[in-house]
């Protein structure tokens, strides 16, 4: 089976890999309507109503999960947030919720159809995505849940939900002529790389590590550090030090003395934001500085080693593409079908 290696949608990747430049502003605080007060569940959280759709509830949990995986990402690369990241976490969040609003409006329109979504497709489902979004880690799945107020069995329903509106949406407008030869020759070749095994990706770069706490100068706050860090960044940038130079004054790692250069790595050995960044960017291309507990690294990808993608003869990817055809045929009707269901809908938000 091949999975898609990223979780975010295309015009949040290139989101990720326009903004290389860092803000250090402070964060501004984001304004809204007050939400309807809820009862907390379990672990204190409180798991408040972010909207409704004819009276059917979508819960702020499932907005936290979904949106973590974007503020995760954009973490990285606002490491001292500000207007940019809040600018960025705003889009994001209206995306989620949109997305989350359409389900409901699809599941509304077709929950009388009696349509049955067996158990056996919600949990491959929820395997693949503890496989691409957390390297197959199923207790940093748990505790992402947790962390966002959502349990299992309320996460299980959110994907069952989306599963089924994915059958119905396939059902209702499935094309009646199949599609030709070419067309599926054509899908595979723009999406083919979106079937690979990604956990067989392996990369290749340069790392400077700068500590937040400087050993030598324990009184430089992780601020100054990080301040610090970014001006290394713009010298990298104007060519004044060259990368191996940096890597070898004032790197803070196991291959500082060796230019910063790292030997090939897979993805799998990767944490899974900091992989999904280095694997964006393109060979020769410097990021950072970014931000964890520990400090600030600034990269540069020397090289990407890519699984190869499965061929077209497989059955189980020609189907994939046939598939794949029909929906982009099928999108404009759709697209139009939902926003009838819009129009006649009963919409409320409160987030």
């Amino acid at each position: 089976m091949w999975y898609n290696g990223r979780i975010m949608k295309p015009a949040v990747k290139a989101l990720c890999l326009s903004a290389m430049l860092l803000s250090c502003a402070a964060p501004a605080q984001e304004a809204g309507a007050q939400p309807e007060p809820q009862p907390a569940p379990q672990g204190g959280v409180v798991n408040r109503i972010a909207a409704t759709v004819n009276g059917r509830p979508i819960t702020a949990s499932e907005v936290r999960m979904r949106l973590a995986p974007y503020f995760r990402e954009l973490s990285l690369l606002y490491p001292q947030q500000g207007p940019r990241f809040n600018s960025e976490l705003v889009k994001a969040k209206k995306e989620v919720l949109n997305e989350l609003i359409e389900r409901e409006l699809v599941l509304s329109d077709f929950e009388t159809k009696g349509y049955i979504m067996k158990d056996d497709n919600i949990e491959q489902e929820i395997n693949r995505r503890i496989l691409v979004g957390f390297n197959g880690d199923r207790d940093a799945f748990l505790d992402a849940l947790r962390k966002g107020g959502m349990s299992l069995s309320e996460y299980r329903d959110s994907v069952r939900k989306e599963v089924t509106v994915q059958a119905m949406r396939a059902s209702k407008y499935e094309r009646d002529i199949p599609p030709t030869p070419d067309e599926i020759q054509a899908e595979y070749n723009t999406s083919k790389s979106d079937y690979r095994d990604i956990t067989q990706d392996a990369v290749e770069y340069d790392k400077i590590f700068i500590p937040a706490v400087d050993q030598d100068n324990p009184e430089q706050s992780p601020q100054e550090r990080y301040a610090f860090a970014c001006d290394l960044r713009n010298r990298l940038d104007s060519g004044s030090i060259s990368f191996a130079e940096a890597a070898r004054s004032y790197s803070r790692d196991a291959h500082a003395q060796d230019g910063g250069r790292w030997p090939s790595i897979k993805r799998c050995d990767l944490a899974v934001d900091f992989a999904n960044v280095v694997f964006s960017v393109e060979p020769g291309q410097v990021f950072g500085p970014m931000a964890d507990n520990y400090g600030f690294t600034i990269v540069r990808v020397r090289d990407k080693h890519l699984a190869p993608a499965p061929p077209l003869s497989d059955p189980e990817v020609r189907q994939k593409m046939d598939d794949a055809v029909r929906r982009k045929q099928s999108e404009k009707r759709y697209r139009e079908w939902v926003e009838r269901l819009r129009g006649g809908a009963v919409i409320r938000t409160f987030i």
